[in-house]
């Protein structure tokens, strides 16, 4: 996961509409955000974990702008809302949630943080949007919401993974970042299951009665309504799209970028084609995946054919006698040496005894046709997994290249933004400015169509009311074999969580303690780092000996910064490392190391500092990885805070 663009509306003391795009350069992957202390850094990372989990709001105060709602009437509606776009695993999305609010007549607004609207799209660059079924359950497998805290953390409590108390907060941070707690989940579940079957189940469970009393009318009505605001959308979108290529024209015509905005123009064009060759291949994976149950037969039909091999090595199959040639012999009583035998011959005994032994020829040949198809098919899985292989590695390439253009864009974009020609600079943040209204009449398009979709159902489900219940009675003989099942399934996970626990406690300790030296400014003062068995992280010093309670307050961030990212590392999740405040409690030395190794253990960083966090030494370390930065400017009069890009 890697963020493009955050954007704020009415978010606290962030009146009306702001918009940061974050750096998605992978040699400059630094976006800095300064701010001296109340500016608006806390109010800015709290809407981040706001949008993505619709957490992180209680005790803070209002969320909608008070400036807002100040300028608003009595009675009327104001609203809030935050949308970050994002690519992940070569796709691009934008996740938003907004909350409303009235406005009373003694000026005060009531929030309705319960029915708050979220929304996940996958709206690539020039394509089509759509929104995300179950869009909170995809965004938790994106970045889950458990393990957040350890990608978006407060650098004020950093330090609290390196505290003497702190094994229980260590262990289960391993446990969510490395999905350990998926493994104890399922255990413990089936283990209440089992505990459950136990006791019960002769019981009748019924569906809920659904009964719909809209009426048809109103229902109509918003209907017209919709279609009618979606028209007005798909307008709105095309206008977007003609302004943006009228800007791409006007651009072509200045002398200084050019030569930029052709290399737009032809990286724009590749992406496209990419993302058309990313859809192409991810229908032929489908297809191919279709197909699985082929490799998943591949056991029965390797022991079928070893069976029919064995008959074939003894003679069974295909028999050496033909049945039909036994029978002529018989009922001509002739042998093939031309003596004649009658009923009671030993010479027809034998022959019957050899009708009894041989294979009829239609079995044997069914036999033989279907070693010939299993064999096909064992061909044809091998050949699958082949090929599923080489398109998921040809996937994994579509992507690096897909991320890289849309980098190689973002970096034309900022250079034409950043045009000492004004007219230039203002033409490519109008383009951007367009950009951003598609996404935002996009998402309401989405949002409007989906509401649009669930009236026509209602619609349907008012000529007709709904009325099932379904019994079902568990019978005890299935409740038995669902005991053991469950009991088996709870003792088999919990074997291989303790041994995949364990590895991935010392993958941890090995990535910590090489992370440490990197940004402990004196690690040769330090010979180790442990995570011990009961999940302590222990520090080993020169001498040999523990040196955990000796250590300094910027220590143990330093300590607990290793930890986080060590987990990052072996979890192999790409996302963002967001902080808050992070240096502010570490001395000048920690500072520099942290800041000049910091940027290459994570795909993304963005900072909210102070000007006394980021100075001297450990700002000139990050200037060359910084691909954005931004100041939020706190306007006294208003309480309201700007954001300003720093040229």
């Amino acid at each position: 996961m890697k963020i493009e663009r955050v954007q704020l509306t009415n978010f606290r003391q962030y009146f009306e509409i702001h918009r940061i795009t974050f750096s998605l350069d992978p040699d400059c992957n630094v976006t800095v955000i300064h701010g001296v202390n109340g500016a608006g850094k806390t109010s800015f990372f709290t809407a981040l974990n706001w949008c993505l989990y619709g957490e992180s709001v209680d005790n803070i105060g209002q969320i909608i702008s008070k400036e807002a709602v100040s300028r608003a009437k009595s009675g009327e509606i104001v609203e809030t809302k935050v949308a970050i776009t994002f690519y992940h695993d070569g796709e691009r999305f934008t996740a938003s949630r907004q909350l409303r609010g009235q406005k009373h007549t003694d000026g005060t607004i009531e929030e309705a943080r319960g029915d708050t609207e979220f929304m996940l799209m996958r709206i690539p660059r020039g394509g089509v949007a759509e929104s995300v079924k179950n869009p909170i359950g995809v965004m938790n497998t994106i970045l889950p919401s458990n393990v957040r805290t350890y990608f978006l953390f407060d650098g004020e409590k950093i330090d609290n993974f390196a505290r003497p108390e702190a094994a229980h907060e260590v262990r289960d941070a391993i446990y969510q970042v490395l999905s350990l707690e998926v493994l104890t989940r399922a255990r413990d579940h089936l283990k209440n299951a089992a505990r459950e079957l136990r006791g019960q189940l002769k019981g009748v469970v019924s569906d809920e009665l659904k009964v719909l009393i809209e009426q048809d009318t109103n229902l109509r009505a918003d209907e017209d309504r919709l279609e009618k605001r979606i028209e007005q959308l798909k307008e709105e979108i095309v206008s977007a799209e003609r302004h943006i290529s009228e800007v791409n024209q006007q651009l072509r015509t200045f002398e200084e970028v050019q030569n930029l905005q052709r290399q737009h123009d032809l990286l724009t064009q590749q992406l496209k084609e990419r993302q058309k060759e990313r859809e192409t291949l991810i229908e032929g994976i489908r297809d191919i995946a279709s197909q699985s149950y082929i490799s998943m037969s591949e056991k029965p039909i390797t022991m079928a054919l070893a069976l029919l091999d064995e008959k074939r090595q003894r003679g069974e199959i295909p028999s050496n006698i033909r049945e039909q040639f036994i029978k002529d012999l018989l009922e001509r009583g002739i042998c093939i040496c031309g003596r004649r035998f009658d009923e009671h011959d030993n010479a027809h005994e034998h022959l019957e005894n050899l009708m009894k032994t041989s294979v009829p020829t239609s079995l044997e040949d069914n036999v033989l046709s279907t070693a010939g198809y299993l064999r096909s098919l064992q061909e044809r899985g091998n050949e699958n997994r082949q090929r599923l292989n080489q398109r998921m590695k040809d996937k994994a390439d579509l992507d690096r290249k897909i991320e890289g253009l849309a980098a190689q864009i973002d970096d034309l974009e900022r250079q034409m933004e950043g045009s000492e020609h004004v007219e230039v600079s203002n033409l490519a943040k109008q383009r951007d400015e367009y950009r951003a209204d598609i996404d935002g009449y996009q998402e309401e398009k989405i949002r409007a169509e989906m509401e649009l979709e669930g009236i026509k159902q209602d619609i349907k489900d008012l000529e007709k009311k709904i009325s099932q219940a379904e019994k079902t009675q568990y019978r005890e003989r299935l409740l038995s074999k669902k005991l053991e099942l469950a009991q088996d399934a709870s003792d088999a996970i919990n074997q291989v969580y303790e041994k995949f626990a364990e590895q991935k406690r010392k993958e941890v300790e090995e990535q910590t303690r090489l992370i440490f030296h990197e940004l402990a400014w004196k690690a040769d003062h330090f010979q180790d780092v442990r995570l011990t068995d009961d999940y302590q992280l222990e520090v080993i010093d020169r001498y040999g000996m523990p040196a955990r309670p000796e250590l300094s307050a910027g220590e143990r961030q330093v300590l607990s910064l290793s930890f986080i990212t060590a987990m990052a590392k072996v979890a192999q999740n790409e996302a963002p490392l967001i902080m808050d405040t992070p240096f502010g409690r570490l001395s000048s030395a920690h500072r520099e190391a942290i800041t000049n190794n910091l940027p290459a253990l994570a795909p993304q960083l963005v900072l909210f500092v102070t000007d006394e966090e980021l100075r001297d030494q450990s700002l000139d370390n990050l200037r060359p990885r910084i691909g954005a930065e931004y100041r939020l400017i706190f306007d006294h009069k208003t309480s309201c805070t700007e954001i300003k890009e720093v040229k």
